[in-house]
C-alpha cells in the first residue's frame, strides 16, 4: 500500500514533466494500458490466475466491476488527468482528502450505513485541512 501511494504521488508530481498526450482521455488510455499490462504480467508471473473462478462471480459483483471500469476509472481518472494538466498539483491532490468524506456519504445514502460521531469529526478535520491547504496556496 505504501508503494502504491508513493507511486501515485510520484506519477502525479511528474506528470507535468513527462511527455504525455495533451488530450486527457488519450493520456488516461495510455497510462491505464501501461498499468494494466504491468499488472497482467505481474499477475501471471505470481500465479494469480489460479485464484480466479468465474463461477463465483455474481451479478452484483459484475455490475460493480463495470461501474468501477467506466465511472471509477475512465470518468474519474480522466478528470484527474485533466486537472493535473490544468491546475496546481496541491489543489489536485485535495481529492485524497475529500474522497473519504464522499465515501461516508455514499455509504450512508446507498448502503444505509450508520454515521458515527467519530466519522463526522474525522470528516470535519479532513474538510478543514483541505480548506486550509487551498487557502494557504491561493493567499
Amino acid at each position: 500500500m505504501v508503494i502504491a501511494a508513493f507511486s501515485w504521488a510520484l506519477g502525479s508530481f511528474s506528470s507535468r514533466r513527462v511527455p504525455l498526450p495533451s488530450d486527457a482521455l488519450l493520456s488516461t488510455s495510455v497510462q491505464m494500458t501501461g498499468g494494466g499490462l504491468t499488472l497482467l504480467v505481474l499477475g501471471l508471473a505470481t500465479g494469480e490466475t489460479s485464484k480466479v473462478h468465474p463461477s463465483h462471480f455474481s451479478t452484483d459483483s459484475l455490475l460493480a466491476f463495470a461501474y468501477l471500469i467506466f465511472i471509477g476509472s475512465l470518468v474519474a481518472y480522466t478528470a484527474y488527468v485533466w486537472l493535473l494538466q490544468n491546475a496546481p498539483i496541491s489543489k489536485v491532490a485535495t481529492y485524497a482528502y475529500v474522497n473519504p468524506v464522499i465515501a461516508i456519504f455514499l455509504g450512508w445514502a446507498i448502503l444505509s450505513e450508520n454515521i458515527t460521531a467519530t466519522m463526522l469529526i474525522g470528516a470535519a478535520v479532513i474538510v478543514c485541512s483541505v480548506a486550509a491547504t487551498v487557502r494557504r496556496e491561493s493567499g
